[in-house]
């Protein structure tokens, strides 16, 4: 869907409340979410208790169907133009074959490619620009509580009275305290796959082809080395200059215990370089930030919308950041709002609406995601025996693997594709 043309409708809805939309969170979905309504003659509201962003050690990729909502929400050029790099090409390498290397502007369905940024600086630009564009921001105040209803209303620190909306949207993230207090059950998968992060710093780039039969010129690329019988795989990437984020992700029963702080910083790079990443990177440069794991569980709401309060995000639902598909998955969930608050002026029919999108969406990247997962991480001789069927035939067919970089959730996740990609068909 391109991006809609400002003009038309004002989206206020009067003066009977105190703003049309408030958000509690100025991160990415809080901050587009704004951006993405302003010029439209709406009152909104960011509340974000952060003075300053921080590291949160994930979430600086977006793949290419996210790209493709980013710039359907009118902050791609934005980014592009502050924080971040495009990386045009993907390459897989895996136990010593040939490597593959995709170029995403040639084989994705809307011919778009990664991009990467450092997190806390792209929150920090798109809260400034959704504050340029008139946005009122209040930074480094705790929204204590929501009163849900027809006019729910937020209440900021111990003010009991609170600020009145048309609606209110929580992307305060996965572990939302309001989420709870709303009474929102929250749902999740078994832990299976857990991902260490770190930063390295230098003279070093992540991004660079190591591939010797493409290398493009000035060309980005992401880089992501597996290990199939060690349960393992790395994922790399430059984020800014000589700045790079670089992640292990592993089967849960790989390690025996997780990898975090500075005393696991030997062995982070010691598992890294098992699982193929280059020497030369650890030798030109230093660890920088926190190193931690975290889980990779699928937790989520089901209908995301109760009583005037929608939830956006991960707050709404988060994905195995395995994957490194929760930004691209964010900014669906934010397209897919804005469009139904701009289609329909009773934005509680339209927050409905949206819930019922997200559900369906975010079901497919559920079971797309879970397809991936059992192939390529289960251990065991069967495991072991299935993965290396299905990996000869997908050298045969490549379109037994669904395309979930460039279409996401429209990536095919039925009982068919599924067959397919396992080798049962």
């Amino acid at each position: 869907m391109p991006d809609r043309k400002e003009g038309g409708t004002p989206l206020s809805g009067g003066a009977s409340a105190d703003y049309d939309l408030i958000i509690i969170g100025g991160g990415l979905a809080g901050a587009s979410l704004a951006i993405a309504l302003a010029g439209r003659g709406a009152r909104i509201l960011i509340v974000e208790h952060q003075d300053e962003f921080r590291d949160r050690i994930r979430g600086e990729v977006l793949m290419p169907w996210g790209s493709l909502e980013a710039q359907r929400l009118g902050i791609y050029s934005l980014l592009l133009q502050s924080c971040a790099i495009e990386a045009g090409y993907y390459s897989r390498f895996r136990n010593g074959l040939q490597p593959v290397v995709r170029d995403l502007l040639a084989t994705t369905p809307a011919q778009t490619c990664c991009m990467t940024f450092p997190h806390p600086q792209m929150q920090s630009i798109l809260l400034r620009h959704a504050e340029i564009l008139g946005t009122e921001v209040r930074r480094g105040t705790v929204a204590s509580a929501v009163t849900s209803g027809n006019l729910p209303r937020v209440h900021i620190g111990s003010d009991k009275d609170g600020l009145s909306a048309r609606l209110v949207v929580l992307a305060d993230g996965r572990d939302s305290r309001l989420r709870s207090l709303l009474g929102f059950e929250v749902r999740h998968d078994p832990e299976q796959l857990v991902t260490a992060g770190m930063i390295l710093e230098g003279d070093v780039n992540c991004s660079e082809f190591l591939a010797d039969h493409a290398r493009p010129h000035s060309a980005n690329t992401v880089n992501l080395f597996y290990d199939p019988k060690g349960g393992r795989m790395v994922i790399a990437m430059r984020i800014a200059p000589g700045r790079n984020r670089i992640y292990l992700i592993y089967h849960k029963d790989v390690l025996p215990k997780r990898l975090s702080g500075r005393h696991s910083v030997d062995e982070m790079v010691r598992q890294l370089q098992v699982t193929g990443a280059p020497g030369h990177w650890f030798d030109r440069a230093r660890q920088a930030g926190p190193l931690a794991s975290f889980d990779g569980s699928h937790r989520w709401v089901d209908r995301p919308y109760r009583d005037g309060v929608v939830l956006i995000g991960d707050t709404a639902a988060a994905t195995d950041p395995a994957w490194g598909r929760g930004l691209s998955r964010t900014l669906r969930d934010v397209r897919l709002l804005r469009d139904r608050l701009l289609e329909n002026s009773d934005w509680r029919s339209a927050a409905e609406a949206y819930a019922s999108d997200h559900d369906d969406f975010y079901g497919r990247m559920r079971r797309l995601e879970a397809m991936e997962t059992a192939l390529l991480f289960e251990r065991g001789e069967a495991a072991d025996r299935r993965r290396e069927h299905a990996f000869a035939l997908f050298a045969d067919d490549p379109t037994r693997v669904p395309d979930v970089m460039g279409l996401g959730p429209e990536a095919p996740s039925d009982e068919k594709a599924r067959a397919r990609y396992f080798g049962e068909l």
